[in-house]
């Protein structure tokens, strides 16, 4: 094999080996994401679909920093309103939302998980409000129970918002990732987070 021959053998392999990888970084629609059939307009790029009672968003809401870093979004976040103690949920995490510029803090969120998740069901109606008038109290926000007109009207605006979206994109598990409001990624296709915030970056790139 002359010099020439050797070189074009190379470039050929080279060729073949970046096609290769392109074409597994590529997420590919209908496995790592479907586009949804009816879109939701009007929302940020990304959203991450969860639930307070959910124990996997629960998990999930530790990775989120890290899927930022490495998607290079940022992400909204969107509650379900499935059944009753969905909504009741909701109820909550909007009460909050609406005080804090759309974006409770981690220590309230997590705060939140823990009560619907594994104080809620061991107290009385007068306990769960105390607690929560405890815990909305600790991060100076007003609590459920103590909500003017107006502040309801907003948490009952969002949760509207957030069934309109889960009927749009069908989404029927959480936690779910909406990507301009049209691209469902599918978690369970991919094994890492460096992989699931790859598909998140394509996908908000995406025209």
């Amino acid at each position: 094999m002359n010099t020439l021959t050797k070189i074009l053998a190379s470039t050929l392999f080279l060729l073949v080996a970046v096609t290769g990888c392109s074409e597994t970084e590529t997420p590919k629609e209908g496995v790592k994401y479907t586009v949804v059939t009816t879109p939701t307009a009007d929302i940020a790029d990304v959203v991450e679909v969860f639930s307070l009672g959910c124990g996997h968003c629960r998990n999930m809401e530790l990775m989120l920093p890290e899927i930022k870093k490495l998607a290079e979004v940022d992400i909204d976040q969107v509650h379900v309103t499935f059944n009753e103690s969905a909504q009741y949920a909701a109820y909550l995490y909007y009460t909050a939302a609406i005080q804090s510029n759309g974006k409770p803090s981690a220590d309230l969120k997590e705060a939140l998980f823990s009560f619907v998740q594994e104080q809620a069901a061991g107290l009385d109606e007068e306990g769960r409000k105390n607690k929560l008038d405890e815990i909305f109290g600790q991060h100076d926000l007003v609590s459920p129970f103590a909500l003017n007109d107006e502040q309801k009207e907003l948490v009952y605006q969002q949760m509207t918002h957030a069934n309109q979206l889960e009927q749009n994109a069908q989404i029927t598990s959480v936690p779910s990732f909406l990507v301009k409001g049209k691209y469902l990624v599918q978690n369970g296709a991919h094994d890492s987070l460096e992989d699931l915030a790859n598909t998140i970056r394509f996908l908000s790139e995406k025209q």
